[in-house]
């Protein structure tokens, strides 16, 4: 259960700073169909942890979220980037499409560990639904660039 334990955490912490970039993406972006998209996949990040919550603690798991060192440095980066880029809407874009990209890497590392099938069967309907958020994110781009 160590290694199953791990690997949920790792997601539920990669979900977390989902939440909380997206929240940021929210703020930063001047289209208003972005920023409704965006506070819908920090809800949808926010069920994601919930579940799978509740699927360790059926277990006999109680964990906890609260993010990655890697992720509040990526959010305090944008901050910065923020302040000198006017917070331009393809760029906030751009960052969230690299915080997606990493989620499916840790979604990958968690199939592939020693979890049970009914829990890696959410993680691949939650990893389904992070790739058509990758892919959402790249038509806003062309929007943008058309």
């Amino acid at each position: 259960m160590n290694t199953e334990r791990k690997a949920i955490k790792e997601v539920l912490n990669i979900c977390h700073d989902g939440v909380k970039g997206y929240e940021r993406a929210a703020e930063d972006v001047e289209n208003e169909e972005f920023r409704t998209i965006f506070h819908r996949l920090a809800q949808q990040r926010k069920l994601f942890i919930e579940e799978l919550k509740n699927d360790m603690r059926d277990r006999g798991a109680d964990l906890e979220d609260s993010g990655t060192v890697k992720g509040y440095f990526h959010r305090n980066w944008l901050d910065i980037k923020a302040t000198f880029s006017g917070k331009e809407d393809s760029a906030v874009i751009s960052e969230a499409r690299t915080g997606e990209k990493e989620a499916l890497d840790v979604y990958d590392e968690a199939l592939n560990s020693d979890v049970p099938q009914y829990i890696k069967d959410r993680l691949q309907k939650q990893r389904r639904l992070i790739a058509g958020a990758i892919v959402q994110l790249n038509e806003f781009e062309r929007e943008l660039a058309g």
